[in-house]
């Protein structure tokens, strides 16, 4: 009996042994995988922690002194230091009071007595059902009309220097390609096709030409085609995602906005891509939408954080930045053809509405009282 036992015993010792070797092994492997997991999870920064080195790290680079594209030469603005809207730097000057603004009801109204009252008309993207349409409306308010009422997006108009005609972009063919139509709402036309995503479309002063934002594949880019979508093609590439062109009065520059740097600015150049010219520096959450004082130069654009942007104005020459807002969320600013008022959206009253005011920030009037948003302002004749 006994020799039957010692076989047994000693395969149980070798199971015991084994079953003691395996314990060991995955144990250790488990705590290696315990420990990994906890060097990574201590080793990931947060969300915010990412964010704000990236901010770090952005900021960290200076200033590219070329662009991307061969022939073009990047000036940069003269300009220094990180622009914080809230408060006041040697070339920062401030001419506005918060939240002060009359609603204007008829004609003369809220401008009855002022040398040069608001003249022309304002196109507008309306958000009537949903859906963002064409709205137009005379320059003091009057005669607000809804140009277009389809179920799909219509917005980034503007007005052709004759203020004749309204350029636009809309998805109703699934993507958003440029179409035209007459600020009646008739002869409605599409000028690209399949070319991609496009935005902020605008006719040169000469009418020969548009400039617009294509995004194809990457990041925005600017890009130029016949007054009829003939031959388009870009003139910068999309490595800068490059936003909101619009031209000069005397078409000899498009103005933009890029990141370079790591910050949102805004910078000029010739129709051919040449010539890139930086007009702002460091300005803090600078929006896309500019425009350009008639006589070129000054170059009307909004900027601060979300949900709180404000309207300002830089000169090209000096550099010289001027506040006209003080709170309200103002969005979209566009010089008026006689460069006496500025056109702007705002959420001031809970939604975004198309205010104006004078070019020094005095005599802020509100011209639309919707149920829904409207945007976008661009001036014409």
């Amino acid at each position: 009996m006994t020799s039957n036992k010692e076989p047994m015993m000693s395969h149980k010792r070798r199971s015991s042994a084994t079953g003691v070797l395996i314990f060991i092994v995955g144990g250790g492997v488990a705590m290696l995988i315990l420990l990994g997991l906890a060097a990574t999870f201590f080793s990931i920064p947060s969300l915010s922690q990412q964010q704000s080195l990236r901010q770090k790290t952005l900021g960290a680079f200076p200033l590219p002194t070329t662009s991307a594209l061969p022939t073009a030469t990047v000036a940069p603005a003269p300009k220094s230091g990180l622009i914080d809207p809230t408060f006041p730097v040697s070339h920062l000057t401030y001419s506005a009071t918060p939240f002060t603004s009359t609603v204007a009801s008829s004609t003369p109204g809220p401008f009855g007595g002022l040398e040069f009252p608001p003249r022309g008309q304002i196109v507008f993207t309306c958000t009537p059902e949903g859906y963002n349409q064409l709205c137009l409306m005379n320059a003091d308010g009057s005669n607000y009309i809804r140009l277009t009422n389809h179920k799909a997006n219509d917005y980034y108009p503007s007005l052709a220097r004759d203020g004749q005609s309204i350029f636009f972009v809309s998805n109703r063919s699934f993507q958003f390609e440029v179409y035209v139509t007459k600020t009646d709402g008739s002869d409605l036309r599409q000028l690209t096709h399949q070319i991609g995503n496009v935005t902020a479309p605008e006719l040169s002063p000469n009418g020969r030409q548009i400039v617009f934002a294509l995004k194809k594949d990457g990041d925005s880019s600017i890009w130029l085609a016949g007054a009829d979508g003939s031959t388009p093609h870009p003139i910068t590439d999309d490595q800068w995602d490059e936003i909101d062109p619009t031209w000069s009065p005397d078409g000899q520059r498009i103005a933009f906005a890029a990141v370079r740097g790591g910050y949102v600015e805004l910078f000029s150049m010739k129709p051919d891509g040449s010539d890139i010219r930086q007009e702002t520096q460091g300005v803090y959450g600078i929006g896309g939408r500019s425009s350009w004082s008639p006589d070129g130069t000054k170059l009307v654009f909004y900027a601060g954080p979300k949900d709180d942007r404000d309207i300002y104005v830089v000169e090209i020459v000096t550099g010289q930045i001027t506040r006209l807002t003080r709170g309200g969320n103002n969005t979209g600013p566009c010089f008026s053809p006689d460069g006496h008022w500025i056109s702007f959206s705002s959420s001031r009253d809970g939604d975004h509405e198309i205010y104006i005011m004078q070019a020094d920030g005095s005599h802020v009037t509100q011209l639309t009282e919707n149920s829904y948003d409207d945007w976008q302002p661009r001036w014409g004749p």
